[in-house]
């Protein structure tokens, strides 16, 4: 006979970098290497015999070694093109092929014949449990290589088989036989097959057990359930058996108790994706291989045993269960319980607002309205998430309205509307109202507004929170809106010493940008002190702030500021007389331009540029005896800048800055006529890019205005 053995050593394939299971996986081709080589040769000896005895040394105590921990070990014979594939399951969480685990020599020798020796006794799956006792396991590694058995393809020879495993004392083990495979007609996986023919089996084999009473069966019966579903760790394959487990009843286990065992077996992880599973296949589609009793009792099962686990996630698939009609609303957690009802209430209340809030209107009693009441404000975190504004403002106003007009009842909508204002309601509000979307701002303005003095803290906490200046308008035209009074609030948050500049500013122009006529006046007497702050970005934001309210009834003071130290603050004076076209200012600006004088301006050549820009804003007026704005314009061009036939040519020296320049060419843009063109192509030509590219703009605005294109 040829020569088997192998040293233990040189089973195990190569191990994989960094595969934390890489010692389970040497120790498992160690013993399955010895366990094949032992049901070979003890086909060749009796069982008494030392070569018979010496293939089993030390396997028993290796099994046991390798299960420590573990409940079974089981092959599966796998029918693929070009031969079968043996998979072994339990040891590590995903099935292992045998060749793979095995030395590649060892496997090209040993895989085949193992497969040879299973396909012989027409075996598809074969398990051995932990529970194994020694004798057990050499009984039953002497019956699988005893000749009279090598081949079991018969029923009979089947039957003698099954037999002999009784005679001998060999429990501890599962086997099915290729014909014992359910399902063949159903479209479901091989997998599942397999595990509902073990439990159909396994079940039938359960009587067996003589000493056993009642009790001790359904332990046994739930034993084998979580014998089977332990090493599948996959919905795909977990649904189909619970789907068709009426293939597996038997006469003392009918598939209600499978369901219900199975179910119960699942972990927290796996029953959630075979509830979702379930719904998809029975819900989702509109065929379903379930009937409504199946579906229904199913979905119960998984729902109460979701709730007595309590798994995290289980909530949204309970509501649909719920939503579909697969379980009652008791069935549910209380929590869902409630989240359902209130959804109800919720939409009862969007459906009928005004009827509610009428028949709030209407209720007397005490307890009855702190009732109603409670039950409004606990739907508004509810409206908050569907941004049902409207409706929230409108709960909140006949609250406030109550707490002013009804007496009795004063005291009950006060301590409500103190609720709404202490807890997480306005909390969630205020970060809506902070994100700075305008619509969402404008909706929930009128809120704050309701809650009237409630709500001001809170406006207040966004003018030092916010940086957005539509927030900040808006906290700021709301609590006036609660009371004009609150301008002095307002401005003790301006003044506050602890405001920085940035804040401040951001102040002013929220302030600024506030148009209600009611309070322009108080807010341009409160703007006004800031024009002569020390700081000149006050300075220079309070005057644009001011101007935005007052327009032209501030001409004196924008006047006035001309003469500030600060060249920022002059160049916006300037911009604010510009645009309201102030005759005075026209003048003073001349003035300043027609007295340029040869020597170099030095800071104020910001301020001569700023003016020149300033002209567009006239357009091209004509001046008693003095003529249009583009002849001074051209004039001062020619007076400060000599121009050549091809290019400039400073003959004499210019206190015209590069950017004073670029600024004439950018009004005679706005206000030029066709005799401006060619001392504006002359300007494009030249090297200078600044002077080149504000030429080049500004005969295409002169195009623009005449309707042409020619440039």
């Amino acid at each position: 006979m040829e020569n088997d053995t192998v040293k233990p050593e040189s089973a195990g394939a190569k191990p994989k970098p960094h595969d934390p299971h890489n010692e389970i996986k040497d120790n498992l081709a160690h013993f399955l290497l010895s366990l094949i080589q032992a049901f070979l040769r003890t086909g060749y000896y009796t069982a008494d015999h030392p070569q018979s005895k010496s293939a089993k040394e030390g396997l028993y105590e290796n099994f046991q070694n390798l299960l420590d921990n573990k409940y079974e070990l089981t092959f599966l014979v796998s029918h693929v093109p070009g031969g079968e594939r043996i998979l072994i399951e339990g040891m590590l969480p995903e099935p292992q092929e045998l060749r793979s685990i095995m030395l590649q020599g060892m496997a090209d020798m040993y895989t085949p014949k193992f497969a040879t020796f299973l396909k012989r006794k027409d075996l598809i799956s074969l398990t051995l449990k932990s529970a194994m006792s020694w004798t057990e396991f050499d009984h039953f590694v002497d019956l699988m290589g005893e000749p009279t058995f090598a081949d079991t393809l018969e029923k009979s020879d089947k039957e003698r088989f099954s037999q002999a495993l009784r005679e001998r004392g060999i429990f501890n083990i599962s086997y099915i036989f290729n014909e014992e495979l359910l399902a063949g007609e159903r479209d479901i996986p091989w997998r599942s097959q397999v595990a509902l023919s073990r439990l159909r089996k396994d079940f039938k084999m359960i009587p067996l057990y003589q000493d056993l009473d009642e009790t001790g069966m359904k332990k046994v019966r739930r034993q084998i359930i979580q014998d089977v579903v332990r090493p599948m760790q996959s919905a795909e394959i977990i649904y189909p058996i619970l789907a068709n487990s009426d293939l597996a009843e038997t006469e003392e286990f009918k598939e209600p108790e499978i369901d219900k065992e199975m179910i119960a077996s699942l972990s927290g992880e796996l029953l959630l994706q075979v509830s979702h599973m379930f719904l998809k296949e029975t819900i989702g589609q509109k065929a379903s291989d379930l009937n409504q009793e199946k579906s229904t009792r199913l979905a119960k099962q998984i729902a109460l045993s979701l709730n007595l686990k309590e798994i995290k996630g289980r909530e949204r698939i309970l509501e649909e269960y719920y939503k579909n009609e697969l379980i009652p609303m008791d069935e549910l957690p209380e929590a869902i319980q409630r989240k359902i009802k209130q959804k109800r209430e919720i939409d009862k209340f969007l459906q009928k607002t005004d009827f509610y809030l009428k028949s709030f209107d209407e209720i007397e009693d005490p307890q009855k309205y702190a009732r109603f009441a409670h039950s409004l404000k606990n739907i508004l975190p509810a409206l908050i998430r569907k941004d049902r504004y409207q409706e929230i403002h409108k709960i909140i106003a006949h609250m406030d309205r109550h707490s002013h007009e009804k007496e009795t009842l004063s005291e009950h909508a006060g301590q409500i509307l103190d609720e709404i204002e202490r807890g997480k309601i306005l909390g969630v509000l205020k970060a809506r109202f902070m994100s700075g979307q305008k619509e969402t701002c404008l909706a929930i303005a009128p809120i704050f507004v309701a809650l009237g003095k409630r709500a001001v803290p809170h406006l207040l906490s966004f003018l030092k929170e916010s940086n957005d200046p539509f927030v900040l308008k808006c906290a700021c035209e709301k609590l006036l809106e609660i009371d004009p009074s609150h301008i002095n609030v307002i401005l003790e948050t301006l003044n506050n010493e602890g405001s920085g500049t940035e804040s401040t500013i951001r102040i002013i122009r929220a302030l600024g940008d506030m148009a209600s006529e009611e309070f322009i006046q108080p807010l341009a007497t409160a703007l006004q002190s800031y024009l002569n702050h020390k700081n000149p970005r006050l300075r220079e934001e309070a005057l644009w702030a001011y101007y935005s309210l007052m327009g032209e009834e501030g001409e004196g003071l924008y006047l006035a500021l001309l003469s500030d130290v600060d060249i920022a603050v002059q160049k916006k004076a300037i911009q604010c007389l510009s645009r309201m076209k102030s005759e005075t200012a026209l003048d003073r600006f001349l003035e300043i331009l027609k007295d340029l004088g040869d020597a170099p301006l030095e800071k104020g050549q910001q301020v001569i540029s700023s003016l020149f820009s300033a002209l567009a804003f006239y357009g091209n007026i004509e001046r008693p005896d003095e003529g249009s704005l583009e002849d001074f314009l051209l004039d001062t061009l020619e007076r400060q800048v000599s121009l050549g036939p091809l290019k400039f040519l400073k003959k004499k020296r210019s206190v015209l800055s590069e950017g004073a320049v670029a600024a004439i060419c950018e009004t005679l843009g706005k206000i030029g006529t066709d005799k401006s063109r060619p001392v504006l192509e002359k300007f494009e030509k030249q090297d200078n890019m600044m002077w080149k590219n504000k030429a080049g703009e500004a005969l295409k605005e002169m195009d623009r205005r005449a309707g042409t294109s020619q440039h």
